[in-house]
């Protein structure tokens, strides 16, 4: 009888078992996909910069023939429990989707949370909401209605805008009358990027993956490089470049170019010989450069600034992590650095693209905001100005600055500082 009553107790031990695990298992398969932010970028900023949440489960996973998106987002997203606006998700990869979102009015230092099918999750880091220290008495204008990606100005004040979609160089008179320089042949790409005047009056601009000059007689000629991408120093179309950007030439007519995909910085004499000064492992994506007063070659890489000695040391004059705060020099932060100029008493001016905004940093290591931090498209003083996406930037002989805008309000502005 015992024998009996103990195989009844194993054998109902084995089917409430049996019965726990398939219980189990179902729970399982039925379980919600869990929602995670995995990180943001930047981690501080101003109300209205734009900031990329990346985790998983935003909105249920999308299946791979549906693409990466935009997909319609269903979530809500908040700024220390400041609503933002969050339009649409892209699922980048198995398990990993972005959220582009707007840091709205009101918002305050803390943490992002996001709530989408019954679950809520935190960062966990607090966004800093940082506000610029404006420098006083700025206006802000517009000077001409022809915008472009980089420009420079002559001796005489005649702007020269290199223009990427039109595939044109053009030339502002002062008076606001457009003469073209130099214009697509429409054979291969040449788009023009950089673009810089020397003493002379010479034009120098990077085109595809070469460097021209414009002479003073309107003549065009290849001073380096080819349409074919590469890598080479040597002379004339013999050297190779990858993608340059920005580029600046000295007293005596040597061009310094940002070769951005070769993350280098390359040098050519005014007889159109090529070498490299600095680059590789020592740059993020180099842009655009300038010379200080010293004649040393100030580079505009990312969401920093960084130094050429002579001797080719790098060293970094300003910037930490991507985002917005003014202030000392060795805690200053930016978003991503177009245009760079400097002035005569060694005042470094950059255009903040990612925060629409231009800024400064004195010769004595104060960086602060010289107008804009709204995306937009607003004249007025420079507290009040909005940009869009801020490009090239240069300066006349009075100081007065004047810069490139993008992002659908292509122009020409002009900051004037009293």
């Amino acid at each position: 009888m015992l024998q009996k009553w103990i195989i009844v107790i194993i054998g109902f031990s084995l089917i409430t078992s049996s019965l726990l695990l398939i219980s189990s298992c179902h729970k399982d398969d039925t379980l919600e996909p869990k929602l995670e932010i995995y990180s943001f970028s930047p981690g501080s900023g101003l109300i209205g910069r734009h900031v990329t949440l990346r985790g998983n489960n935003f909105i249920l996973p999308v299946p791979s023939e549906e693409g990466a998106g935009p997909h319609l987002n269903t979530s809500i997203v908040k700024f220390n429990g400041t609503e933002a606006e969050a339009e649409f998700v892209y699922q980048d990869s198995i398990n990993m989707q972005r959220i582009n979102v707007v840091v709205p009015e009101g918002a305050t230092t803390g943490p992002i949370t996001v709530t989408a099918m019954g679950q809520t999750a935190t960062s966990s880091e607090d966004f800093v909401i940082t506000f610029p220290d404006y420098i006083p008495n700025v206006t802000v204008s517009t000077a001409h209605s022809y915008g472009g990606i980089d420009l420079d100005i002559d001796a005489d004040g005649n702007l020269y805008v290199a223009e990427n979609h039109l595939r044109e160089i053009v030339k502002i008179r002062p008076d606001g009358s457009l003469i073209t320089v130099w214009s697509w042949d429409s054979i291969g790409p040449e788009i023009p990027r950089g673009i810089t005047v020397d003493k002379d009056g010479n034009v120098y601009a990077t085109v595809d993956n070469s460097i021209i000059k414009i002479g003073k007689d309107g003549m065009v000629t290849t001073l380096a490089g080819s349409s074919n991408s590469g890598y080479a120093d040597g002379s004339g179309e013999n050297a190779k470049f990858y993608f340059p950007f920005g580029l600046t030439v000295d007293s005596v007519g040597n061009v310094y170019v940002a070769d951005l995909l070769n993350y280098k910085i390359r040098k050519i004499s005014p007889s159109g010989v090529v070498i490299t000064i600095a680059g590789s492992t020592q740059f993020e994506g180099p842009i655009d450069v300038a010379l200080d007063k010293e004649g040393e070659l100030l580079v505009a890489d990312g969401n920093k600034i960084r130094k050429i000695t002579p001797d080719g040391f790098v060293s970094t004059v300003a910037g930490t992590t991507q985002g917005f705060l003014d202030g000392a020099i060795n805690m200053a932060q930016f978003g991503s650095i177009r245009g760079l100029i400097v002035d005569p008493s060694g005042n470094i001016f950059l255009c903040d693209s990612d925060n629409s905004s231009v800024r400064k940093i004195s010769f004595d290591g104060t960086v602060s905001s010289v107008a804009g931090s709204t995306f937009g498209c607003t004249d007025g003083p420079g507290h009040l100005a909005k940009f869009s996406l801020t490009k090239g930037l240069t300066m006349d002989s009075d100081g007065a600055l004047y810069l490139t805008t993008g992002g659908g309000a292509e122009k020409v502005r002009k900051i004037v500082i009293d």
